[in-house]
C-alpha cells in the first residue's frame, strides 16, 4: 500500500507541476500534494498518519483504521488514473 500511495502522490505532483516530493518529511509531500488537489492531499495525510502509528509506535492498528487506510489508497490511485496525458 505504501508504494503506490506515494506513486499515485508523485504522479499528481509531476503531472501537474513538474516535481515531486522529494526527502523524508511527510509535511512537505502533503504540502505540494496539496498545490494540485486539497482533497486528496488530505487522504495522503491519513494514510501517512497511519503509517508512522503503525511503525514507530506499539499501538495497533484498528480495523477501522486498516479500512479507512484502504479507503484513502484507493481515492490516491484513482485521481492519479485520471492523469490526462
Amino acid at each position: 500500500m505504501r508504494a503506490c500511495r506515494i506513486a499515485a502522490a508523485d504522479a499528481l505532483c509531476c503531472a501537474s507541476l513538474g516535481v515531486h516530493a522529494q526527502g523524508e518529511s511527510h509535511d512537505g509531500a502533503i504540502a505540494l500534494l496539496t498545490k494540485v488537489d486539497k482533497d486528496i492531499a488530505k487522504e495522503l495525510g491519513k494514510l501517512l498518519r497511519l503509517k508512522t502509528k503503525a511503525g514507530y509506535t506499539h499501538t495497533s492498528v484498528t480495523a477501522d483504521e486498516f479500512k479507512r487506510a484502504g479507503r484513502a489508497a484507493e481515492a490516491l490511485v484513482e485521481r492519479a488514473r485520471q492523469i490526462k496525458n
